[in-house]
């Protein structure tokens, strides 16, 4: 997620917490001319994610700047790449890009026949979407576009465009599409507990894998908690010790931030942008998340912190 999970995210996480079996990067957008911008490259270089398993994710509707993009993921040592398609953000949809590019079907399949024509050898593509832009009936005609092509994985969040987050996903739309996919199906969007996940297994019962976006951010422990769940186990409700992880994993993450921007307004921000997701795993420190949304100061906003841990 953009200005959340870049790389000093990941390591902190990865070390405190653990339980993901890939990462994947915020999308990154080449241009035609400029190609990949310093930030991006910033956040996929090796030095950046040792030890951390990292997929790159592409944002673009042009196949030279996606083929090019991968030529630079696999001489870095990548061997998976991600499309978005599912980004609803309308400054991105005005553009044709992520999910806006699910609206134009001729131009997608065109996209596509150029990439898997050139595609770097060894290299997996993979793709991220929504169920359409405007109607989830335009997603049949979309599934059987992508079983055109030898796409890697298929990570489904059942919403439309229009409805960015809001609404109930429509898993009936994800129920058809695993009885038609040649392609292996993930599930994205609403899973915010343990239990959302052991309900999608039950649900549908072909499924291999699920994505975590913001239940993630808002719990840490989420992927954890269902890792104790299918070895029978019971979820630990939220005690010291978890505000205690939490505070070492919050500690690494201003430490990183620091070492790497230096700008203590810009680290303030990305850290205020993170706990709107992570206070909901701090129920009844209301005010003391008022305080650290109102502070102005890195140090200020840092005291108010430190009360919850």
């Amino acid at each position: 997620m953009e200005g959340i999970t870049g790389y000093v995210y990941r390591n902190a996480f990865h070390r405190c917490f653990g339980g993901v079996s890939k990462y994947y990067t915020p999308f990154l957008s080449p241009g035609p001319e400029t190609g990949l911008p310093k930030r991006a490259v910033r956040d996929v270089i090796p030095e950046h994610n040792r030890g951390v398993p990292v997929v790159p994710q592409i944002l673009t509707r042009r196949a030279e700047d996606f083929l090019e993009a991968c030529a630079f993921m696999r001489d870095l040592g990548y061997r998976e790449v991600n499309l978005n398609l599912g980004c609803p953000s309308g400054t991105v949809v005005a553009k044709g890009k992520g999910s806006g590019f699910l609206s134009d079907p001729d131009a997608l399949r065109s996209f596509f026949d150029a990439v898997f024509r050139a595609l770097p050898e060894g290299l997996a593509v993979t793709v991220k979407t929504r169920i359409g832009r405007w109607s989830p009936e335009e997603f049949p005609a979309l599934l059987d576009l992508f079983n055109e092509f030898p796409i890697a994985e298929l990570i489904i969040h059942p919403r439309i465009q229009k409805e960015f987050y809001r609404g109930e996903v429509h898993r009936d739309v994800f129920l058809a599409a695993m009885e038609k996919s040649r392609i292996p199906l993930t599930l994205n969007g609403d899973l915010f507990t343990a239990e959302d996940i052991l309900a999608a297994g039950r649900d549908f019962p072909a499924l291999d894998s699920v994505m975590l976006g913001r239940g993630l951010l808002a719990d840490p422990f989420l992927a954890g908690d269902y890792a104790a769940l299918c070895g029978g186990e019971a979820v630990k409700a939220d005690d010291a010790g978890r505000r205690k992880q939490i505070g070492s994993f919050h500690d690494l993450l201003i430490r990183g931030y620091l070492e790497s921007y230096g700008d203590e307004h810009g680290v303030l921000c990305r850290m205020k942008e993170l706990w709107s997701y992570l206070g909901e795993s701090f129920p009844g420190e209301e005010r003391t998340l008022r305080t650290m949304k109102k502070a102005k100061k890195l140090a200020e906003f840092l005291d108010a912190a430190a009360g919850l841990f």
